[in-house]
Parts: C-alpha cells; structure tokens; sequence
C-alpha cells in the first residue's frame, strides 16, 4: 500500500484543510466582490452615457409588440400574454397591433403587478 501525507501550508505556518478551505473561500468573496463593485461603476458611467434617447426613438408615441418586448427585455410572447390578460394597453393602426410608450414606460417603472389582471 501507498502511505501518503498531505500538509497545508498557509503563510508558513501549518493548517487544517478547514482553516485552509475558508482562507480560499474569503478571497473568493472579497475577489468576487471588487469585481461586482468595478462592474457596477462601470454600468453607471454607461448608463450616464446611455440616458441620451436618440431623438427618433423619443418622439415615437408607439412601438409595436416585437420593439415593445426588447425595450422592456422580455419576450414577445410575455407582451401577447399581457395584452391577453388586459395588463397592456395597445392600439391597433391597421392591421398593426402598437403598444403605446406610456404604456411600455408604465411597465418599466412599475412593472406588471398582480392586481393588473
């Protein structure tokens, strides 16, 4: 048989696999969180840039449900569903069916809530 033996050394010192699985465990975390931080910064200055709607899209008083479900990132399955349950508004034009912008900026700031339908 093979006798084996194996040690953790940790700043010089010897240490338990325990000790040593949290010493690894806290640098993950502190790591993960400056990662998180450095993103969040990063979204920010982005989102600052980002806030200058371009001017075809501002005035736009409609949208139709394709456009409406990626403004809002959801599917436009998610939107039929809503119109179908009465908790978005729409406006047929035609043979478009258009979601109004008060009603797609209603949603991103209040969200769908329970009551709605």
């Amino acid at each position: 048989m093979l006798g084996l033996e194996i040690r953790f050394v940790r700043q010089g010192k010897e240490v338990s696999m325990d000790s040593l699985v949290e010493a690894i465990i806290q640098q993950v975390r502190s790591s993960i969180r400056e990662e998180i931080c450095r993103t969040l910064s990063r979204e920010q200055n982005t989102s600052r840039e980002s806030r200058q709607v371009p001017i075809n899209e501002a005035s736009r008083q409609a949208v139709s449900i394709r456009e409406a479900a990626r403004l809002l990132s959801i599917s436009p399955r998610t939107i039929d569903k809503y119109i179908a349950l009465k908790a978005i508004r729409t406006v047929r034009v035609g043979r478009r069916v258009l979601v109004p912008m008060k009603s797609v900026n209603e949603i991103a700031s209040k969200g769908i809530g329970r009551g709605r339908y």
